[in-house]
């Protein structure tokens, strides 16, 4: 299978799970992101694999215009019932590959991707995509998690991942995305970086895994543990 499939896939069974998720449904780091974006009223965003479109819809509610674009169909069928639900008029949502964004040139005023590049494997493509999509005095912003600085640790941390969710490919580091940035010709304007606190119970659920899948984390996890004390 490839990897598109093997994405839409897992994406399709762990929607409802990721929709329920506290950090998806978190709206202080929404507002955060949005106040970093510099977002303004007359903006309008396309929101590039917006999952189930919790930040489409925040953002929605302060701004002109939204479209949220993803792989999976499931995702897009809870971000359209999420946004009705709310009677916005001003957001839509389509199941679509984000590597082909069905837009002409230059049709959005901010084009960005939340906590979504860890799953993709052609950065520079996607940058690309987000690049024409945006208008030449627009804005483009990635907001991802980001690798650690110790080979040893960023490993360890990166084989949990792919055991907590099959569709994660890699977390890319902070250099790595400003020189995707450098690459396409794009000014970096600022970056920021929080750390976050999750409840390990809570990301180990937000996704859905095979049970090899969990006794492989369960023994990497006492691991971990082992080596902290």
């Amino acid at each position: 299978m490839d990897k598109k499939k093997i994405l839409r896939q897992q994406f399709n069974i762990q929607a409802d799970k990721f929709s329920n998720w506290a950090i998806t449904r978190n709206k202080e780091y929404m507002r955060r992101y949005y106040e970093f974006c510099g977002i303004v009223k007359d903006d309008t965003l396309l929101d590039v694999a917006c999952g189930t479109g919790e930040y489409a819809i925040f953002c929605a509610q302060k701004i002109k215009k939204v479209c949220g674009v993803d792989l999976s169909s499931k995702m897009i069928e809870i971000a359209k019932k999420n946004g009705s639900e709310l009677q916005l008029k001003n957001i839509s949502f389509i199941a679509q590959d984000v590597f082909e964004l069905p837009f002409k040139s230059d049709r959005f005023s901010i084009v960005s991707s939340k906590s979504a590049f860890h799953h993709f494997d052609n950065y520079k493509r996607i940058v690309s995509e987000m690049k024409r999509c945006c208008e030449s005095s627009g804005k483009i912003s990635v907001q991802d998690i980001v690798a650690y600085e110790n080979p040893a640790v960023n490993d360890y941390f990166e084989r949990m991942e792919s055991l907590i969710d099959v569709s994660h490919n890699k977390t890319l580091s902070c250099d790595f995305i400003t020189r995707l940035f450098r690459d396409n010709d794009l000014e970096i304007l600022h970056s920021h970086t929080i750390t976050i606190g999750l409840n390990l119970h809570e990301y180990f659920n937000h996704a859905i895994r095979q049970r090899k899948g969990e006794k492989k984390f369960m023994t990497l996890l006492i691991m971990g543990l082992m080596i902290l004390k």
